[in-house]
């Protein structure tokens, strides 16, 4: 996403459940981390992101917008520790720019740019990092190709829009050539065949 973003990641499809036994009127989303409420007098899904709440007729499909006034269900969360976070965004603070949100059923990564992907080259190689990113994100020139390093594995796309392919098993040469000296150098410990990727398997091993 070249704009604000989240990911909200549900554990197959969306799975519901009273916020208290025997109540009918305010309903959670029981397998992810986000606070996803469900309020069946109006029908409408509540999300808290951040210290505001956005609302949608769908929790997969969306579309997610500022909520406005929370409904009379909200008012009566239950007063324990699990929806302690809820209860403190209530009312809710005024959201005037939302962030897109993105909802996935099964495990996902999420890249967000500030704009369009800056690049910074890296000597003695074709590649290029994308530097306006919290991700470890590289273009390289050569194959013309996206490469993202997630938890210590490697993947592939013609585009950043996807789809994205494994690719630990098969990196550029290039990528074991960045210079020690490089900021990027440290994602050479994830690099197959490299002393770095020698060195995290026997610190690991310890």
């Amino acid at each position: 996403s070249p704009q604000p973003a989240v990911l909200v990641i549900f554990m197959g499809q969306p799975q519901l459940k009273p916020v208290e036994k025997d109540r009918t009127d305010l309903l959670f989303a029981l397998n992810t981390n986000w606070d996803v409420l469900y309020d069946t007098a109006s029908q409408q899904y509540f999300l808290l992101n951040g210290d505001g709440w956005l609302t949608a007729p769908d929790p997969v499909k969306g579309p997610w917008t500022p909520a406005g006034p929370l409904p009379p269900s909200f008012s009566s969360l239950p007063a324990n520790d699990n929806w302690a976070e809820a209860r403190r965004r209530i009312p809710a603070k005024t959201i005037t720019a939302a962030p897109t949100v993105f909802v996935a059923t099964q495990p996902a990564e999420l890249i967000v740019t500030k704009g369009d992907p800056i690049f910074e080259p890296i000597n003695g190689t074709k590649l290029l990092r994308v530097t306006d990113t919290d991700s470890v994100l590289f273009l390289h020139t050569g194959e013309k190709a996206f490469y993202l390093l997630v938890a210590g594995r490697w993947f592939r796309a013609s585009q950043l829009s996807g789809p994205w392919a494994a690719a630990s098993q098969d990196l550029p040469p290039d990528f074991a050539n960045i210079p020690s000296d490089d900021p990027a150098a440290f994602v050479k410990a994830s690099v197959p065949g490299t002393r770095e990727a020698k060195d995290a398997v026997l610190l690991a091993s310890v």
